[in-house]
């Protein structure tokens, strides 16, 4: 065998081998992250919360209180995958739902990806009240432009 193709398939074999660990990070560990992370963000919470309050430029966190009711658009967010944008409906002055209205979708990797991820940022937006989210693994893009976005919304709701 030349060097040539042993090279070709040590990697090829590194990258299924990295392939099938994301994906076991990403839908398995998914469930598991998602049932344990309520309880790691409203301790997040508390502590962002208290940051929040004395700082007066809180770009990562933000409660619910004082939020008009209606229903926000956040900033879509460009992302080296795509844009990202989330709209939030307020009812009693609380997040009542969290809607994707863009998301990185142009392959079938990123779909996966944001298949498995959303579900999860959206639940934890509404538990949370505000944009300070646990990050599920391998979808750090889609997090970031949901955070993002989510936040722009939170803060529409407040000033408004």
């Amino acid at each position: 065998m030349s060097a040539r193709k042993v090279i070709t398939s040590v990697l090829a074999v590194g990258t299924t081998i990295a392939i099938a660990i994301d994906g076991y990070l990403l839908f398995l560990k998914a469930d598991q992250a998602s049932s344990t992370s309520s309880t790691a963000s409203s301790s997040t919470n508390t502590a962002a919360s208290s940051s929040a309050s004395s700082s007066s430029s809180s770009a990562s966190s933000s409660t619910s209180s004082g939020l008009k009711d209606g229903t926000y658009s956040g900033k879509s967010v460009s992302t080296q995958w795509g844009d990202a944008q989330v709209q939030i409906k307020v009812s009693g002055g609380k997040i009542t739902t969290v809607n994707v209205l863009k998301y990185p979708s142009d392959n079938d990797h990123s779909q996966q990806i944001n298949d498995q991820a959303l579900p999860v940022y959206k639940k934890e937006a509404v538990e949370a009240q505000s944009a300070d989210i646990q990050q599920v693994s391998g979808a750090t893009v889609t997090y970031e432009g949901f955070t993002q976005s989510l936040q722009n919304a939170i803060t529409q709701a407040k000033e408004s």
